[in-house]
């Protein structure tokens, strides 16, 4: 992070600050402070009412708990963001003529990590007055649905993946790589929804009844 040469710029403008005063600072608004801590959920949308006797999450991915992954350090996460889509947007309402009784839709979590990489930013002093990139954070979500029938097994279903990535400046504070973090998995939730529930209407339209 060019903790030297930042050190003497530092000290450069504090003196000039001191030589021109601190009136002209006056007024100016404080940034944000704090981590960013709302949760990503889908509440405020209509569900998916399913022909099924039961939706159910299997969750063959798991999140690791070690660098380059930073999922397991933040609240939101791929895991999380499909979890909240299997609870808030699906419901099941068997009885229908879309499915036999019996029948399961099974969302199944292939993938979420979230993987932060340290990029290389110039040194020495001709590196101080560029703010360069100095971090790459990517997401990603894959998830497959499956209708399975009881006693034939699985009739259909999809895969879904989508992906996001963001790349953050040295300058940035703790508190603007959070609001960068939660941005992306908003993003990501976003495009997560509208893939699953296209590739729902297009591949199993038959078991939903609105």
């Amino acid at each position: 992070m060019k903790a030297g040469t930042r050190a003497l710029l530092g000290a450069f403008l504090f003196a000039v600050t001191l030589a021109f005063g601190l009136a002209g600072c006056a007024g100016a608004p404080s940034p944000p402070s704090g981590p960013v801590t709302a949760t990503i959920t889908y509440k405020h949308m209509q569900p998916l009412v399913v022909d099924v006797a039961r939706v159910e999450l299997v969750e063959t991915w798991r999140q690791p708990g070690t660098l380059p992954h930073i999922g397991h350090r933040n609240i939101n996460s791929p895991p999380d963001i499909i979890r909240a889509w299997t609870r808030d947007r699906l419901r099941a309402e068997p009885g229908g003529p879309g499915a036999r009784d019996g029948s399961i839709l099974r969302v199944i979590l292939r993938d979420g990590a979230v993987t932060r990489t340290n990029l290389k930013v110039a040194e020495g002093v001709g590196g101080i007055f560029q703010d360069e990139t100095d971090t790459r954070i990517e997401a990603v979500c894959a998830v497959d649905v499956e209708l399975i029938d009881p006693k034939v097994g699985r009739i259909g279903g999809i895969s879904v993946q989508v992906r996001g990535v963001r790349n953050i400046l040295e300058s940035a504070s703790l508190n603007d790589r959070d609001v960068i973090y939660f941005a992306l998995m908003e993003e990501l939730a976003a495009s997560l929804d509208q893939a699953l529930e296209n590739g729902l209407r297009a591949e199993l339209g038959f078991v939903l009844k609105r």
